[in-house]
């Protein structure tokens, strides 16, 4: 997927791993008050966002490690949510949380900083590599 840029490699991969999860969720797993494909729906938007930022690892570090073990740390800190649950606390993880929509907006602008910045320093790059074949 290298040819299609970053940005369609994050919503590709996000979509396809939400996807892949989206049997448990419709069995109520993660969004256990959302309807329908709402639960997948919802899966796709988390894995777009939390997908950027392992994919962003994997690419940093060279080396899938780093990746794993933040899925590793994500999935296991999933379990505080229970936490709030068995307290008798209804929690819309629709809405609330890293799972829901209000838990994408600052990690959602990052990404956008990431991608606008890396587009920019691109196209700096290539601008200083085309003149400096133009003048030789």
């Amino acid at each position: 997927m290298q040819q299609y840029g970053q940005l369609t490699k994050i919503l590709v991969s996000g979509v396809i791993w939400g996807l892949w999860h989206a049997p448990l969720i419709l069995l109520g797993y993660n969004y256990p008050l959302a309807k329908g494909a709402w639960g997948p729906l919802f899966m796709c938007g988390m894995c777009v966002v939390v997908g950027a930022f392992f994919g962003w690892l994997r690419t940093l570090s060279g080396n899938v490690w780093p990746s794993a073990i933040a899925h590793a740390i994500f999935n296991a800190s999933a379990g505080i949510i229970s936490l709030f649950m068995l307290m008798g606390a209804v929690l819309d993880t629709q809405k609330a949380s890293i799972l829901g929509w209000s838990g994408w907006i600052l990690p959602g602008l990052i990404i956008g900083l990431v991608l606008t910045f890396t587009a920019w320093r691109r196209s700096a790059t290539r601008a200083i590599s085309t003149t400096g074949q133009q003048s030789s």
